[in-house]
């Protein structure tokens, strides 16, 4: 797993966040290398998708964020 995979796993892992916020907080890195990490953390079957379509990490903080926010 990259350094920049992690990161944005720890990130994930205490707020959920559309895939759209994801890039944006990595504006600064190439894009190639971005997909590359997401990549990696989709082969890691833990991202999981909230009722309004966030990301956020299986069995994180930001799981239990998700949960409480409903699509209406």
């Amino acid at each position: 797993m990259s350094a920049l995979c992690k990161v944005i796993q720890a990130k994930l892992t205490e707020t959920p966040m559309q895939f759209a916020e994801v890039v944006d907080d990595h504006l600064d890195v190439p894009w190639r290398d971005f997909l590359r990490a997401w990549g990696q953390l989709r082969e890691e079957d833990i991202l999981k998708r909230d009722d309004i379509g966030r990301y956020y990490i299986e069995g994180g903080v930001a799981e239990a964020i998700a949960a409480e926010t409903k699509a209406e």
